[in-house]
């Protein structure tokens, strides 16, 4: 008797031991992390609410203790809650929901600040595009861009959609692929910008993820220049959306997210407004243009499109770092990345104008790596597709 319960046993034993094989073999191998930071930077001062997402940190800072008010141009900067006029202020309205959004919200009278990360990597500053040079002179930057030209430094905004995507990067380390609109007047070391757009860059916010951002300099990226709220520049007014924080990427042949820009030029102070998806979000002051041109009167040039930096010194000739889907512009809607809405404000600041097509230049020295593709939808409307998978 002993004798068989011990057979018996040992054969359930066994069973056991099979059926968990089984499981083991048949469960899924677990998905790579897009996050590779480890350590976060400590809470900004004035942090009055700490909510912890599934991707960001994201404190709620008093507005009058954000980091714009340690600019000293800004030191007795009286804050601007909303445009004095604005051709914006009753356009419609969407809430574009970031994913911290499911674990609270900041209160009123705080503006979201996106927690940073601590990478190990250096923050590469951004440059110009010099148009009159071979393209291996851009610094191991690439680009696939539509440029608008105006006769004067006049143009008091301009406006932008432009699809979000997640492309792959050679080296994940040290590049980065994003998608913008420029605002631009000056040269040479008076060159000034205005920026905002979504880029993956993962020495800079520790993953992979595709995150909304804004950059600016006075100087030709010389001594000023800084994304978000990283260092004083912009004031955020908005209590909603946090800079630097994670966008939904579109899907190929799939679901489109896309991010609605319109920047103006408020005509009482000169400040610079970002609205997002209909919502005002903040400004880049004048005063931090000093005497130049975006500071005094307006802008010369509006660039849309996509740049990629390649770290590996080829740039940007062979490399695998993908712009935009990672699609060449010829495969058209849900493929490729677009921009569309392609319009700038008119020297009165109160009338949108869309430039022809046959107004418009283009800037993709490197076609066989990233293109472009004009396309008008059923409606006339203008989309200017660009970006590709990089090349070897």
């Amino acid at each position: 008797m002993g004798v068989r319960m011990r057979l018996q046993a040992t054969k359930i034993f066994c069973i056991f031991v099979l059926l968990v094989s089984v499981l083991v073999l048949e469960c899924p191998p677990r998905a790579k992390a897009r996050t590779t930071h480890q350590k976060w930077a400590k809470k900004p001062k004035g942090t009055i609410k700490t909510i912890k997402g599934d991707t960001d940190i994201i404190d709620c800072v008093d507005i009058h203790k954000q980091p714009a008010f340690d600019h000293p141009l800004l030191k007795n900067h009286g804050l601007q809650m909303q445009p004095d006029s604005s051709k914006f202020n009753n356009a419609p309205k969407f809430k574009h929901p970031q994913e911290w959004h499911k674990h609270g919200e900041c209160p009123k009278g705080t503006i979201p600040i996106k927690r940073q990360v601590i990478t190990g990597h250096p923050i590469m500053r951004k440059n110009r595009r010099n148009f009159s040079v071979p393209a291996a002179s851009n610094s191991g930057h690439q680009y696939s861009i539509v440029v608008f030209n105006y006769a004067s430094a006049s143009m008091q905004g301009a406006t932008a959609e432009i699809d979000v995507w997640d492309p792959s990067l050679a080296i994940p380390a040290s590049d980065f692929s994003l998608s913008q609109i420029w605002i631009t007047a000056g040269a040479s070391s008076s060159f000034q910008t205005i920026e905002a757009g979504w880029q993956v860059f993962p020495g800079r916010a520790g993953d992979s993820l595709p995150r909304l951002f804004v950059y600016w300099t006075a100087d030709d990226y010389t001594s000023t220049g800084c994304y978000d709220l990283i260092c004083p520049g912009f004031v955020q007014t908005n209590n909603i959306y946090a800079l630097g924080a994670a966008l939904t990427p579109s899907t190929y042949n799939g679901n489109q997210f896309t991010l609605v820009i319109e920047i103006e030029r408020d005509q009482g102070t000169g400040n610079w407004w970002l609205f997002l998806w209909g919502t005002a979000i903040g400004y880049w002051p004048a005063s931090i243009y000093g005497n130049g041109l975006l500071g005094t009167s307006g802008a010369s040039s509006i660039q849309w499109g996509g740049e990629i930096l390649d770290s590996s010194g080829s740039n940007g000739f062979h490399s695998l770092t993908q712009m935009g889907s990672g699609y060449f512009a010829e495969q058209g809607w849900e493929k490729a990345s677009f921009v569309r809405r392609l319009q700038y404000t008119d020297p009165t600041g109160s009338v949108l104008i869309a430039p022809s097509q046959s107004e418009l230049l283009t800037y993709a020295p490197a076609p066989s790596c990233y293109d472009y593709q004009f396309q008008q939808d059923s409606s006339g409307q203008l989309y200017f597709y660009y970006g590709g998978p990089g090349c070897t």
